[in-house]
């Protein structure tokens, strides 16, 4: 049994139902390059006992080595959202090349350390700019956020990058380049002050309908 798995390891494990047993052989012999009929005669309490040190290999961490995720683009933080949207499993190369800067020598391990921790920073930003995203706004019961098709997120955070673009496609780039908190206080305060202006609109409305109503 090998003491880590790669990364290609790793992501050939996930097309099995490691709950269904007759696929214990092929899952073993998928690891340890050996041909399928060697473990359609083992018992099933040493296929068990097998299959029970492969997932403890799925499911190892080992710390390594990071950038610094203060220091993401914010068109690095847009594809890093999609790609958790539309699958970690699909996307760990593409989330590694990003959060890594190489996937090509990274243990499947090391790879989820680095993914556990990229998970924990998303949900700090996320709530650090609770307003911007709508988190302190009442959820409708009914939402399942796993039912959300990722195009339909992909293609928001598209009109997001156009609007910060102002509609120019020359200035996309230089958009999604900038620095993801630059962004984001700017957003957050795009979004603050236009609430400003909706409230005064308000009030004013309000007066108008009051004198009006004299």
């Amino acid at each position: 049994m090998p003491e880590r798995l790669t990364v290609e390891q790793w992501k050939s494990l996930l097309r099995y139902d490691f709950q269904d047993v007759n696929e214990w052989p092929l899952i073993m012999s998928s690891i340890l390059k050996e041909d399928t009929a060697v473990f359609k005669r083992a018992t099933v309490e040493s296929l068990t006992l097998a299959i029970s040190f492969v997932i403890a290999l799925m499911n190892q961490r080992v710390e390594s080595k990071v950038r610094d995720f203060n220091e993401l683009t914010f068109g690095e933080f847009v594809d890093l959202d999609i790609y958790i949207t539309q699958g970690i499993e699909k996307n760990l190369i593409a989330m590694l090349d990003i959060l890594k800067g190489d996937s090509r020598f990274v243990w499947a391990d090391e790879a989820l350390w680095i993914i556990d921790q990229y998970q924990m920073f998303r949900q700090h930003t996320y709530r650090s700019y609770a307003g911007l995203f709508g988190l302190n706004e009442p959820k409708d019961e009914t939402d399942d956020l796993e039912s959300i098709d990722p195009q339909v997120i992909a293609r928001g955070w598209y009109r997001i990058i156009i609007d910060l673009a102002e509609n120019d496609v020359l200035k996309i780039d230089a958009v999604t380049e900038e620095p993801l908190k630059k962004i984001l206080n700017f957003m957050a305060f795009k979004k603050e002050r236009q609430l400003e202006e909706n409230f005064k609109q308000l009030q004013q409305k309000r007066q108008y309908d009051l004198s009006r109503n004299r």
